[in-house]
Protein backbone atom coordinates (compact mmCIF):
# COMPACT_ATOMS: atom_id res chain seq x y z
CA UNK A 1 0.00 0.00 0.00
CA UNK A 2 2.67 2.37 1.09
CA UNK A 3 4.46 1.61 -2.38
CA UNK A 4 1.46 2.30 -4.04
CA UNK A 5 0.82 5.27 -2.93
CA UNK A 6 4.22 6.30 -3.35
CA UNK A 7 3.91 5.42 -6.70
CA UNK A 8 0.87 7.58 -7.54
CA UNK A 9 2.89 10.63 -5.91
CA UNK A 10 5.52 10.35 -8.35
CA UNK A 11 3.33 9.91 -11.11
CA UNK A 12 1.13 12.90 -9.80
CA UNK A 13 4.76 15.16 -9.81
CA UNK A 14 5.67 13.96 -12.83
CA UNK A 15 2.37 14.91 -14.71
CA UNK A 16 2.57 18.29 -12.83
CA UNK A 17 6.14 19.01 -14.22
CA UNK A 18 5.60 18.12 -17.58
CA UNK A 19 2.07 20.23 -17.77
CA UNK A 20 4.19 22.97 -16.93
CA UNK A 21 6.72 22.78 -19.26
CA UNK A 22 4.44 22.78 -21.72
CA UNK A 23 2.72 25.89 -20.75
CA UNK A 24 6.31 27.66 -20.17
CA UNK A 25 7.42 26.48 -24.26
CA UNK A 26 3.89 26.84 -25.34
CA UNK A 27 3.86 31.13 -23.89
CA UNK A 28 7.53 31.49 -25.55
CA UNK A 29 6.79 30.00 -28.87
CA UNK A 30 3.69 31.72 -29.00
CA UNK A 31 2.90 34.87 -32.36
CA UNK A 32 1.53 37.55 -30.44
CA UNK A 33 -1.45 38.58 -33.12
CA UNK A 34 -1.16 42.16 -34.00
CA UNK A 35 -3.64 45.36 -33.33
CA UNK A 36 -5.33 46.58 -36.79
CA UNK A 37 -3.48 50.20 -35.63
CA UNK A 38 -0.01 47.93 -35.32
CA UNK A 39 -0.62 46.65 -38.72
CA UNK A 40 -1.57 49.75 -40.17
CA UNK A 41 1.44 51.38 -39.12
CA UNK A 42 3.46 48.48 -40.43
CA UNK A 43 1.97 48.00 -43.64
CA UNK A 44 3.21 51.60 -44.70
CA UNK A 45 6.13 51.75 -42.89
CA UNK A 46 9.37 52.14 -44.99
CA UNK A 47 11.18 48.76 -45.24
CA UNK A 48 15.19 50.00 -45.75
CA UNK A 49 16.96 53.00 -43.99
CA UNK A 50 17.31 54.28 -47.70
CA UNK A 51 13.26 54.27 -47.73
CA UNK A 52 12.94 55.94 -45.03
CA UNK A 53 15.48 59.01 -45.76
CA UNK A 54 14.26 59.56 -49.19
CA UNK A 55 10.48 59.19 -47.57
CA UNK A 56 11.89 61.79 -45.10
CA UNK A 57 13.49 64.16 -48.12
CA UNK A 58 10.48 63.77 -49.87
CA UNK A 59 8.58 65.16 -46.67
CA UNK A 60 11.54 68.28 -46.52
CA UNK A 61 11.70 67.08 -43.11
CA UNK A 62 15.04 67.92 -41.27
CA UNK A 63 16.37 64.62 -40.53
CA UNK A 64 19.43 64.19 -37.95
CA UNK A 65 22.35 61.67 -38.03
CA UNK A 66 24.22 60.44 -35.07
CA UNK A 67 27.90 59.07 -36.64
CA UNK A 68 29.39 56.49 -35.02
CA UNK A 69 32.93 58.04 -36.64
CA UNK A 70 32.42 61.98 -37.41
CA UNK A 71 31.82 62.47 -41.36
CA UNK A 72 33.82 65.59 -40.27
CA UNK A 73 36.12 65.53 -37.15
CA UNK A 74 34.35 66.75 -34.01
CA UNK A 75 30.59 66.69 -35.94
CA UNK A 76 29.32 63.41 -34.53
CA UNK A 77 25.99 64.56 -34.89
CA UNK A 78 23.95 66.62 -37.67
CA UNK A 79 20.59 68.01 -39.06
CA UNK A 80 19.80 68.73 -42.21
CA UNK A 81 19.25 70.23 -44.13
CA UNK A 82 21.47 72.62 -42.20
CA UNK A 83 21.05 76.63 -43.57
CA UNK A 84 24.09 78.05 -41.56
CA UNK A 85 26.70 75.24 -43.74
CA UNK A 86 24.39 74.65 -46.71
CA UNK A 87 24.98 71.21 -46.42
CA UNK A 88 22.30 69.08 -47.73
CA UNK A 89 21.31 64.91 -48.18
CA UNK A 90 22.72 64.94 -51.63
CA UNK A 91 22.17 61.23 -52.27
CA UNK A 92 20.77 57.78 -51.03
CA UNK A 93 22.25 54.61 -51.89
CA UNK A 94 21.39 51.07 -51.25
CA UNK A 95 23.90 50.90 -48.16
CA UNK A 96 24.80 54.24 -48.02
CA UNK A 97 23.98 58.20 -47.96
CA UNK A 98 25.93 61.51 -49.23
CA UNK A 99 25.85 64.99 -48.00
CA UNK A 100 27.45 67.46 -50.19
CA UNK A 101 28.06 71.27 -49.07
CA UNK A 102 29.67 74.39 -50.80
CA UNK A 103 33.06 74.02 -51.60
CA UNK A 104 35.42 76.74 -53.42
CA UNK A 105 33.66 77.38 -56.13
CA UNK A 106 31.41 73.69 -56.02
CA UNK A 107 30.65 71.29 -54.21
CA UNK A 108 32.28 68.62 -51.51
CA UNK A 109 30.37 65.41 -51.40
CA UNK A 110 30.88 63.47 -48.51
CA UNK A 111 29.81 59.81 -48.21
CA UNK A 112 29.20 57.05 -45.50
CA UNK A 113 28.30 53.73 -45.07
CA UNK A 114 24.86 53.36 -43.07
CA UNK A 115 27.12 51.30 -40.87
CA UNK A 116 28.37 54.26 -39.89
CA UNK A 117 25.02 55.94 -38.77
CA UNK A 118 24.18 54.83 -35.03
CA UNK A 119 20.79 56.54 -35.48
CA UNK A 120 18.43 58.90 -37.48
CA UNK A 121 15.87 60.97 -36.02
CA UNK A 122 13.05 62.75 -37.93
CA UNK A 123 9.60 64.37 -36.82
CA UNK A 124 6.67 63.59 -38.55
Amino acid sequence: MMMRSKFLAVMLAVVLILGILVAVVSAQTETPTPTPAAARVRAGAPSTLADLLNEAIISEERITFDFIVPVVTGERVWTLPDDASKRVISAVGADYVCFSEPWNDGSRERCTPFSNISSVTFLR
